[in-house]
């Protein structure tokens, strides 16, 4: 590691990802209380999502979030949506499936304003076929796992952040695994920006702003062609597009390669996670993880389409 006045370069051996996240349970037992009560840290331009508690009616939804609406004909549309919601999470609950839904800010969106908004997670034929030369398969080191582990306790992961409107989850995630690994190499947390590969990914390397993107191709974009990424401090977010400002003055982590997991490895993953620092990983989100309050999530629906959101898998266990 070399460290230098100005600037800090830490050269990083390899980050992880998860090509695709088929599995039957995820454990965000121990991951969704903080899920909330970091929504009002964030650390970025944005302002916070708004935190709802015991929501009864729609009116008490509406003064809760501070929501207002144009017209009397959305009112009455969003009123819909989220009765329909609270409705979905009343019987869900009921059912005693090992995890519970919740209404939150996001109860009055459409699925369609859901992926849109929320989610970002795209392929794209460029971007595999960039990826595909520098990627390799994970491969841990020998060594003794514990049964549970999460990175948060050890002060290796950034507070909770909002991506607002722009489909940039892909851009979160890729921040989030090398911000960790960083952390497991340094004993520093630094604050990656986001925006820098927002505003700077280019199409040819599968990256297309708010329009969506991958995390692997975003390792790609820092390994290969921007050779760092900035600080978030240096860098903002904005929530939307801009000019690329990025400056190699600023850059604060170099890759020098990248691994994948394959689909349902849940033992390399365990290792990777437990040993090496977090992953970058995409599912497929559904209506049940927008409502999702606390317990372990097991949707089998989860399983029948292509992932299309991107998140980052900081600790694992179990629960009973």
């Amino acid at each position: 590691m070399k460290m230098r006045l100005g600037s800090v370069l830490w050269l990083l051996t390899v980050f992880f990802t998860v090509t695709h996240a088929h599995y039957g349970r995820f454990d965000f037992h121990r991951f969704s209380n903080s899920l909330y009560e970091n929504f009002n840290t964030v650390t970025n331009t944005l302002k916070s999502v708004p935190l709802v508690s015991h929501v009864q009616n729609f009116t008490d939804f509406a003064t809760q979030t501070g929501k207002t609406y144009a017209t009397a004909a959305e009112r009455h549309l969003r009123e819909g949506i989220f009765r329909a919601r609270h409705q979905l999470v009343n019987l869900h609950n009921s059912a005693s499936k090992g995890y519970e839904l919740t209404i939150n800010a996001f109860a009055d969106l459409t699925f369609t304003e859901f992926i849109q908004k929320l989610t970002g997670n795209k392929k794209s034929a460029s971007g595999e076929s960039r990826a595909a030369l520098e990627r390799m398969e994970a491969a841990p080191r020998a060594c003794r796992v514990p049964e549970s582990f999460d990175w948060r306790l050890q002060g290796g992961v950034t507070p909770v952040k909002y991506q607002g409107d722009c489909g940039s989850c892909w851009a979160f995630a890729a921040t989030g695994a090398i911000e960790g690994h960083v952390f497991r190499r340094t004993g520093q947390l630094q604050e990656l920006s986001e925006q820098n590969l927002v505003d700077c990914g280019p199409v040819e390397y599968g990256l297309n702003g708010c329009d969506g993107g991958s995390q692997e191709y975003a390792f790609d974009f820092i390994k290969v062609a921007q050779r760092g990424v900035a600080t978030s401090d240096s860098y903002p977010y904005l929530d939307k597009k801009d000019t690329c400002k990025y400056n190699a003055a600023t850059k604060t982590a170099q890759l020098r390669g990248f691994a994948v997991i394959k689909p349902r490895d849940e033992q390399t993953m365990k290792e990777v996670v437990g040993t090496l620092g977090p992953i970058a990983c995409s599912v497929y989100a559904i209506e049940s993880l927008l409502l999702y309050g606390k317990g372990i999530y097991a949707d089998e629906e989860c399983n029948k389409e292509e992932v299309n959101h991107s998140v980052l898998v900081v600790g694992y266990g179990s629960e009973q």
